[in-house]
């Protein structure tokens, strides 16, 4: 809309002479396009995976932020202005990194949101770091999004992959259980990856007895992983994939005979859509970038009613600890743009999100869903604690919050 105006005013120039003070308008609103920014609103994009083995990412994170936008524009908006998402389905990284250049060179939005898991993000994050648009990254972990620093991306409720390796580790002790060998079951791709090689680290360092098997994305038969970790006489299997992989292996385990194990799952797989597939998944430990699960809380539970309303119907495993983020996220967005003081520019917009304090939902009237979220000009990782989870009666809880190990 905004393309066709300016367009509009420059072809009337170009055929009236008439058309003069039109023309004197156009260098104000060509620079409003250019960083997102018109009168009556302000443009966010977002890249996620909307099909295949990842849309389990991408959808709550375009359904979650939508909602959390739709609430603080029936508020007033921000700074007088709707906040406005276009979204871009992208899996790949080449299909990643062709919709953060649309987004950003062509659409000319304001703030660029990876809302893709890891690979994704990885594969955008050097084009963002050049380019300099102010970059909030909602859910990838891998170090190449963190690193080298850049004073435009700001990363939120996912914390990086040292930080929750070792909050898995750590869970493996909860309740008194002492391992004696250690199995790690990772799939290929970047976030299991990079989750992967910060557990070798710590491992390592520990002088623990472990090994390690590996499989494809969207894996559903582990029969030859799972052998070898038989053969082994592991009794801690630690899982690295998504939750339909995990659900797979640990229900295959079982089938196998491997009943004394303590299971601990990634970020990924603490989804209540893992209990499904199991059957009976009390027991299995996991991480979660939230204070609680949905339906823990009076807040988590109005979430999903509000989720359910503004969808119609929320699809099975939802919400998920990306609809929280999503939710929390758009809200860290609104509190960044207002902290500008209304000086909307994308220097002013870095400058702002880098001194924020206990960023969040509640601050605006939203619901108490996410941990708040501090930066400073030299850290940009909003968040470093994470929820310890647990399936208990067939339901996920958070049973202790963890800081930063």
């Amino acid at each position: 809309m905004r393309n066709f105006n300016v367009r509009d005013v420059l072809v009337g120039a170009c055929s009236l002479a008439a058309g003069a003070a039109l023309i004197a308008g156009v260098p104000s609103a060509a620079r409003a396009q250019v960083n997102g920014v018109t009168p009556t609103e302000i443009s966010i994009g977002a890249i996620g995976a909307l099909t295949g083995p990842l849309a389990f990412i991408g959808a709550p994170g375009r359904d979650s932020l939508s909602m959390a936008f739709d609430e603080i524009n029936a508020k007033g908006g921000v700074c007088g202005r709707k906040l406005h998402l276009d979204f871009e389905a992208a899996s790949s990284p080449a299909e990643s990194i062709a919709a953060a250049k649309k987004l950003v060179e062509e659409d000319k939005v304001f703030i660029f949101v990876l809302a893709s898991g890891s690979t994704g993000a990885a594969a955008a994050a050097d084009y963002v770091r050049q380019v300099g648009v102010p970059t909030y990254n909602l859910y990838g972990s891998t170090p190449i999004i963190r690193n080298p620093f850049a004073k435009n991306v700001f990363n939120g409720a996912v914390v990086p992959v040292e930080v929750s390796a070792g909050a898995l580790i750590k869970m493996f002790s909860d309740g008194g259980y002492k391992p004696k060998k250690f199995g790690i079951l990772a799939g290929t791709y970047a976030f299991p990856q990079a989750t992967l090689k910060a557990a070798e680290d710590i491992f390592k360092r520990d002088k623990a007895d472990f090994t390690v098997e590996q499989f494809d994305i969207g894996a559903r038969d582990f029969t030859s992983q799972l052998v070898s970790l038989q053969r082994q006489n592991v009794d801690s299997i630690l899982v690295l994939g998504s939750f339909s992989e995990a659900g797979f292996a640990i229900k295959q385990a079982r089938e196998m005979g491997m009943t004394n194990i303590r299971w601990v799952v990634d970020g990924s797989a603490v989804s209540s859509a893992i209990v499904p597939i199991l059957g009976n998944a009390d027991g299995i430990r996991g991480y979660y970038n939230a204070p609680a699960f949905p339906g823990q809380t009076p807040a988590t539970r109005e979430f999903e009613a509000r989720l359910k309303k503004f969808l119609g119907s929320v699809p099975q495993g939802r919400p998920s600890i990306y609809d929280l983020i999503g939710y929390g996220s758009g809200y860290v967005v609104a509190e960044a743009i207002q902290a500008t003081h209304c000086q909307l520019t994308r220097g002013n917009l870095i400058n702002a999100w880098s001194h924020l304090k206990d960023a969040g939902p509640t601050k605006r009237g939203g619901l108490d869903v996410t941990f708040p979220e501090s930066y400073t000009p030299t850290d940009h990782q909003g968040v470093y604690r994470i929820g310890a989870a647990i399936v208990k009666d067939g339901k996920w809880r958070v049973y202790r919050v963890i800081n930063k190990p």
